[in-house]
């Protein structure tokens, strides 16, 4: 039938009703495809993408450069989806690893939450502060000048003022494993690593200290002789005791890896005329206990320090295996040396 006569037929005012019902019916299904569609994931197969959100950010201009990246399929939908979930403009600041593989409201939680990009970081018990500026750089978390520089510097309440350590950290850069977020600066990440020890080092612990008369410090220095001179998880109570033993009475440590740490050397490159090297972190050339500790312990040093086995040994002279032999009294130990040179 021609236009002309169904509009004589309906009319003008029932055409303009089904013209409105039509548009309707359109708009609804564009919308019902839209709320299908437009936070869906792009692709199952899209790579992932660093994104940057800085202090101040607004969810429209992060949702525009993540539309921008291929990451989201539509801007719109996310701060629609924002708004009926009342998550607008609490998004956080941060580095996050985004993928067109994810969709648009689990990207905004994300967002929301603060789940920043992290990097494992995995530091061994006895590893050194250098050992962990090394480690860093190879994972391309931190240089290592700038890990270095933070580390001499650490606002360590534990560490005397004036005292003459290497790294106001060392010692409190506790072994355990982290998530670095990405952006994280050198100094941000010897505050995660002292804000680890001071959870792992109770206030009981703390207690058990003072009533030994020990400093925190020098608990810790301690923790650090045994876990360089510690093979078997055994003996570590024992040598901890010949330490304390020798504290008490005034006597030496002559502690071989506080010379190599003096010496910025492995103990295997470290000879009987290095005990000559004058350094406040050398045993034998210095009474005492170093200024600081020479290395990160885990807790077993530091509960053997603080729980030490009850013997008398002054002295113990390293095995091939790993162990070592104890004596009460320098002739005993120059005998050990003798049947085991």
């Amino acid at each position: 039938m021609p236009w002309p006569a169904i509009v004589r037929r309906l009319g003008p005012g029932r055409i303009l009703g089904l013209l409105v019902v039509l548009a309707l019916i359109a708009a609804i299904g564009w919308a019902a495809g839209f709320w299908n569609t437009g936070g869906d994931p792009v692709s199952p197969k899209a790579q992932r993408v660093l994104v940057h959100v800085t202090d101040g950010s607004s969810l429209a201009g992060v949702a525009e450069h993540l539309q921008r990246l291929g990451i989201i399929r539509s801007a719109l939908y996310m701060r629609l989806y924002a708004d009926l979930s009342h998550n607008a403009g609490d998004i956080q600041a941060g580095v996050y690893l985004l993928s067109g593989r994810q969709s648009a409201a689990e990207i905004l939680r994300k967002l929301v939450a603060g789940e920043v990009a992290t990097r494992k970081l995995t530091i061994p018990e006895g590893y050194t502060i250098s050992d962990i500026a090394f480690l860093m750089q190879a994972k391309g978390i931190a240089r290592v000048s700038a890990f270095v520089t933070a580390a001499q510097g650490f606002p360590n309440p534990f560490i005397p003022q004036g005292g003459h350590v290497r790294y106001r950290l060392e010692g409190y850069a506790f072994p355990s494993t982290y998530e670095i977020p990405y952006g994280s600066s050198p100094t941000q990440i010897a505050d995660m690593l002292f804000a680890q020890w001071e959870r792992e080092f109770t206030p009981a612990m703390r207690r058990e200290a003072a009533a030994e008369h020990l400093s925190i410090n020098a608990v810790v220095t301690l923790a650090s002789m045994v876990e360089r001179e510690a093979k078997l998880e055994r003996e570590r109570p024992i040598i901890a005791a010949v330490f304390l033993n020798r504290l008490r009475l005034g006597m030496p440590m002559q502690s071989d890896p506080t010379v190599a740490y003096a010496l910025r050397r492995p103990l295997d490159a470290v000879s009987i005329k290095d005990e000559h090297y004058p350094s406040p972190y050398n045993t034998y050339y210095s009474k005492g206990l170093p200024p600081g500790p020479i290395c990160n312990p885990g807790l077993p040093s530091i509960e053997a320090v603080l729980h030490p086995a009850k013997v008398g040994y002054l002295y113990f002279y390293g095995l091939p295996n790993g162990s070592h032999i104890f004596s009460y009294t320098y002739a005993q130990q120059l005998a050990a040396e003798r049947a085991h040179p």
